[in-house]
């Protein structure tokens, strides 16, 4: 499905999935505000954890720590192209019954273990901003 952005992209998928207020979303620390500011707009909380300090990805090793209760989905960030360890994030959403939304919005093309970054977790989103590796100007997409 097409959006206006990105951000639009990430909003919805979220409130598809049923993510609402009350609920808790983990998101790395690193990443444009518009990764946080779509949690908001569902009305959860946005909860961040640290990256790595190579890649700027999540570093997978601190999701478990920050998952409660209330945590219902995981937004993993591919920073400039490079695709997060997604074997680590996908068996704790498994293990932990939790979503997994793939900001790809910087990472088109990109492949993980030879399957195509948005293609892994629940739901995949891109963005087409003017900044991005394929651009319309403006414009998102969420795939399932």
């Amino acid at each position: 499905m097409t959006t206006t952005s990105g951000t639009a992209a990430l909003h919805l998928a979220l409130a598809a999935l049923g993510i609402k207020k009350g609920d808790e979303v983990i998101v790395p620390s690193f990443t444009m505000i518009a990764t946080v500011f779509a949690v908001v707009y569902t009305g959860a909380t946005p909860v961040l954890v640290d990256c790595e300090g190579d890649t700027g990805n999540v570093n997978t090793r601190n999701i478990e720590k920050k998952i409660s209760k209330k945590t219902k989905a995981i937004i993993p960030v591919h920073i400039y192209g490079h695709p997060c360890d997604m074997d680590p994030i996908m068996a704790i959403a498994k293990w932990k019954k939790i979503l997994v939304v793939e900001d790809a919005a910087e990472a088109h093309g990109a492949l993980y273990k030879n399957k195509k970054i948005g293609s892994i977790g629940d739901v995949g989103c891109f963005s087409f901003y003017a900044n991005k590796i394929i651009t319309s100007g403006e414009g998102g997409m969420v795939v399932t």
